[in-house]
C-alpha cells in the first residue's frame, strides 16, 4: 500500500521532496523511480511473493528503496543488523537475501550458501530508471521489540494494518503534506524508524535521514516541523559545538524511550527548539501519548492520546482505582495481535483485545498517567518492594546524570542487596550521595554504589539491566561505596 501512495504522490507532486538522506535531496520523482527500478530487477529474477525477503544493508536509503520495491511483489519483508542476526530469523519463508556488494557483510555468502538461501547483490544506483506507473501488489513489513527482556521478539505490520497505522500516527503528530519529519537514524526494524517515515510519506511530506556519526547534522536542514529521539540521542545532539545547526522555534521535538531530566529538558528548549514532548509509545501498539512539556509534572505525567484504551490492572485483570499502581494494558486498536511464530509470548503479552507491555503504572483522577517501570525490575528485599524506576528519575534529576540503575542480587552471605550504578565518569561528593539514598531506599539496609562511564543500552538507548547485572557480578564494576542506609543490618 504505501509503494502505491508514494508513487500517487510522485504522478502529482513530483519535485516535492520525499527524503533528505545525509544532506542530498531525493524528489517523489526519483525516489519513485529507483524504487520501480528496483522492482524490475527483483521482477526479472522472480522474487514474487508469498514469503520472505531478508534485507542485509547498512544504508538506510538502500534499505528504503529496496524494501519497498520487494514489498510491491508482494514480499513480506524484515531488516538484520548483521549476518549473525539471521539466527533470530527461525521458521520464516525466506525467499531470497538482498545486499549491496559494496557492504560485503563478512560471512553473509557462506551462511546463506550454508542454508540454501538465495542471496541477491544489487546497486540501487545501478539500475536503470523505470516508470512508476504500475500496479503494485502489497507486502508487509518485519518490525523486531527492542530486546529489553533479553530477547526479541518479531511483530508483523501486514498490509491490511497500514491504514489504521498511518491513520494513527498522522494523527498522533498532526502530520500533512507540509510536514518535514526528521528520523535522525533509527534503524528500520524499529517501530519509530520504519512508522514516522511511512506515515509520514502517506500523507505526502519528507522525511531527513541523517546516518553519519554527527546526528545534529540533521538538525542544518531548514524547514523541519517534527524530530523524534531518544535522551541519549538528545543528549549527543547538545554536546555539539554552539554553531553547530540553527535554533528552530517552529519544529516540535519528540522525545520518546525514557525521561529527560529537567536540566535536559531545559537546554533542549534553550537551545533547539521550544516546543519540547515526552511520548510514550511501543512497537506492538503504536503511540499511546504525546505530552507538551510544559510544566514538571509533564516529565512523568503522560497525556495519553484521544480514543486510546489505557487501563491499569491487578494482577486478576480488574481496573484499580485511579491513583492506584497497577499492570499497564493498551487496547490494540486495530493493531498487532501477536508476535510472529512466537505463541508462548503472544499469550503472555496479548489476551482480550489488549497488549500488556510489561510496565506498571499509575492513573490519576484526571486521566493522566505516569509509568512506575517495569514489572520483571521490582527489587525485593526481606519482603520490601519497590520499582526502580521512580527512584533511578530521581536520582537521575538530583545529580544531573544520564542514567541510573537499580539492582538487586545476593551477597557473600546469600541475603539479597542494592546496587546503585551511575552513569558517570566522576564519583558524587560522599555524604550527600549518602543523604541522598538513605532517603530513596528507605527501608533496605545498605546499598553498593558502582560508576560507569556508559551503561549497557541496546539501539533504541534502553539500559540492558541484565548486562550491567553481569558486569556488577562479574566485578567488572568495583564498588565505589557501600553505604548502610540503617544503623543495623537486619
Amino acid at each position: 500500500m504505501i509503494t502505491g501512495l508514494i508513487f500517487d504522490w510522485a504522478r502529482r507532486t513530483p519535485d516535492k521532496t520525499a527524503v533528505i538522506y545525509n544532506g542530498q535531496p531525493w524528489s517523489y520523482r526519483s525516489f519513485a523511480q529507483c524504487i520501480a527500478a528496483a522492482r524490475g530487477y527483483f521482477a526479472r529474477r522472480d522474487c514474487l511473493g508469498p514469503g520472505h525477503a531478508v534485507l542485509a544493508v547498512n544504508s538506510l536509503m538502500d534499505f528504503w528503496i529496496l524494501g519497498l520495491a520487494l514489498r510491491s511483489q508482494g514480499l513480506t519483508t524484515v531488516s538484520v543488523p548483521s549476518a549473525a542476526a539471521m539466527d533470530e530469523l527461525g521458521m520464516l519463508d525466506i525467499r531470497c537475501v538482498v545486499t549491496n556488494p559494496a557492504e560485503a557483510w563478512p560471512g553473509l555468502d557462506s551462511l546463506c550458501a550454508a542454508r540454501g538461501l538465495r542471496l541477491l547483490h544489487i546497486l540501487p544506483d545501478g539500475e536503470s530508471a523505470a516508470e512508476f506507473n504500475t500496479s503494485a501488489e502489497p507486502g508487509g513489513h518485519i518490525l523486531r521489540t527492542s530486546g529489553t527482556t533479553g530477547t526479541y521478539k518479531m511483530v508483523l505490520m501486514s498490509p491490511d494494518l497500514e491504514p489504521v497505522l498511518m491513520r494513527s500516527v498522522a494523527e498522533a503528530f498532526c502530520l500533512n503534506q507540509d510536514s518535514v519529519f526528521c528520523v535522525f537514524n533509527f534503524p528500520p526494524w524499529t517501530g519509530v524508524g520504519y512508522k514516522v517515515a511511512v506515515c509520514t510519506w502517506s500523507v505526502g511530506g519528507s522525511i531527513v535521514i541523517e546516518q553519519g556519526l554527527e546526528g545534529h547534522r540533521a538538525l542544518v536542514h531548514p524547514g523541519i516541523t517534527h524530530a523524534v529521539l531518544i535522551p541519549a540521542m538528545l543528549t549527543a545532539i547538545l554536546s555539539a559545538p554552539a554553531d553547530a545547526f540553527p535554533r528552530n522555534d517552529a519544529m516540535q521535538l519528540i522525545v520518546g524511550g525514557g525521561t529527560m531530566t529537567h536540566t535536559l529538558i531545559e537546554r533542549a528548549k534553550a537551545r533547539i527548539t521550544p516546543h519540547l514532548f515526552n511520548s510514550f509509545a511501543s512497537t506492538e501498539c503504536g503511540v499511546v501519548s504525546v505530552t507538551p512539556l510544559d510544566t514538571p509534572e509533564d516529565q512523568r505525567w503522560h497525556r495519553i492520546l484521544p480514543g486510546r484504551a489505557v487501563e491499569v490492572v491487578d494482577d486478576s485483570d480488574r481496573p484499580v482505582p485511579a491513583g492506584e499502581i497497577g499492570r499497564l494494558r493498551v487496547g490494540i486498536d486495530g493493531g498487532p495481535t501477536g508476535y510472529l511464530h512466537n505463541e508462548t509470548a503472544t499469550q503472555a503479552f496479548f489476551k482480550d483485545g489488549f497488549f500488556y507491555p510489561g510496565d506498571l503504572a499509575v492513573i490519576r483522577s484526571d486521566g493522566r498517567m505516569a509509568l512506575q517501570g517495569r514489572l520483571t525490575d521490582v527489587i525485593n528485599v526481606r519482603g520490601h518492594k519497590v520499582s526502580p524506576a521512580p527512584i533511578e528519575d530521581r536520582l537521575k534529576e538530583i545529580f544531573d546524570v544520564s542514567g541510573v540503575c537499580l539492582l538487586s542480587m545476593q551477597d557473600e552471605n546469600g541475603e539479597e542487596e542494592v546496587h546503585v550504578v551511575f552513569e558517570s565518569s566522576t564519583p558524587m561528593e560522599s555524604e550527600r550521595l549518602v543523604s541522598v539514598v538513605r532517603q530513596e531506599l528507605r527501608g533496605f539496609p545498605r546499598a553498593r554504589i558502582h560508576y560507569v562511564a556508559v551503561l549497557s543500552r541496546n539501539e533504541m538507548g534502553k539500559v540492558l539491566r541484565q548486562e550491567v547485572r553481569a558486569q556488577v557480578v562479574a566485578g567488572q564494576l568495583p564498588f565505589a561505596h557501600t553505604n548502610q542506609l540503617s544503623k543495623a543490618r537486619v
